[in-house]
């Protein structure tokens, strides 16, 4: 149902009436659609005593997963300590993450000792959802020396997000520049200034953390005259080794776009296969290895030089392995 037509039968003052009369409110419930249940339940606001705890409840063992996180989500805005045993139950047993996610959410909200012992329990979860909201709630608690001793136990835990969580937490872990120039600032010599020569070799004399934004178009292995290399290996390490000095003169928290593709690389003869390179995907892991963040990926559409009727062998003769579709570049 569209959220425009719901928003015009639903008011506001209809909710807010409901969700202070517990009878109307679970009579009103059991008689809509989900849609309309979810819509409410996103806009029952603040709850300011516990008149809606009861009809939040019957929601619970509700089939959708979006209303049981829904009423969990609103429940915890009671913080009722007496809650606690519902929250551990559904974080316990739900099938839906989502659901266990917000439970555990909820647990953390109550921000009371009693809690405590739950969240540590939720650190050892298999989801690093889950895990992540104990560590949430716990960190309220982070003065307590049982608690901090638990946080320490995830320093190695094999996700990297809550490695990284624990590790700027625990550790007070942060980053440390090694330029002595405001963020906003680079060396005057590098202003306005063309350089012709050997990336390896120029980039040595550019200062660490001077450049706010790299954009580069590297080389397309051997598909082009001006870049010859022994192997797909050796173009890979070159790639490398440039783009780990291009970390190191780039400031914190600034940008490199990588302008690449995939390439092709023409068969010898009708006995021989031509031999596809996926340069995006090869490059990715290094960067990400090397320190890079990754943030987007961008398509870059070019109609008119793509192929427009690469699937016409199709029309023919309909065998589709005999044809490639047409390709957005």
């Amino acid at each position: 149902m569209n959220r425009q037509f719901i928003s015009q039968q639903i008011t506001g003052e209809l909710i807010d009436k409901l969700k202070n009369d517990p009878k109307d409110f679970s009579s009103f419930l059991q008689n809509q659609n989900d849609g309309i249940i979810i819509y409410v339940l996103e806009k029952l606001g603040k709850l300011e005593n516990g008149y809606s705890k009861e009809p939040l409840q019957n929601l619970l063992n509700h089939s959708n997963e979006n209303i049981r996180a829904l009423s969990i989500k609103n429940l915890a805005k009671i913080q009722d300590i007496n809650l606690l045993p519902t929250f551990i139950k559904y974080a316990s047993i739900d099938e839906s993450t989502i659901v266990r996610r917000e439970a555990v959410s909820a647990i953390g909200r109550l921000r009371n000792e009693k809690a405590i012992p739950a969240l540590i329990n939720f650190l050892k979860d298999k989801d690093p959802k889950v895990i992540m909201q104990a560590i949430r709630g716990l960190l309220v608690f982070s003065s307590n020396s049982n608690v901090k001793n638990e946080l320490k136990k995830l320093l190695n835990h094999p996700n990297e997000l809550i490695r990284e969580v624990i590790n700027k937490e625990i550790n007070g872990v942060q980053y440390q520049s090694k330029s002595q120039q405001k963020h906003d600032e680079f060396p005057e010599f590098l202003k306005n200034t063309v350089v012709h020569g050997d990336v390896q070799e120029i980039i040595k004399y550019v200062p660490d953390e001077s450049v706010h934004l790299t954009f580069t178009s590297p080389p397309y292995y051997n598909a082009r005259d001006y870049s010859i290399y022994q192997s797909y290996d050796e173009y890979l390490n070159f790639l490398e080794r440039v783009f780990k000095q291009v970390h190191r003169v780039t400031k914190e928290g600034r940008f490199l776009v990588l302008n690449t593709s995939p390439i092709i690389i023409p068969r010898i003869s009708r006995q021989h296969a031509s031999k596809r390179y996926p340069i995006p995907y090869d490059i990715h892991p290094l960067l990400i290895k090397m320190g890079w963040e990754f943030i987007d990926d961008i398509v870059w559409v070019k109609p008119e030089a793509s192929v427009k009727n690469r699937n016409a062998g199709f029309l023919q003769h309909r065998k589709p392995l005999a044809y490639k579709p047409n390709a957005v570049t």
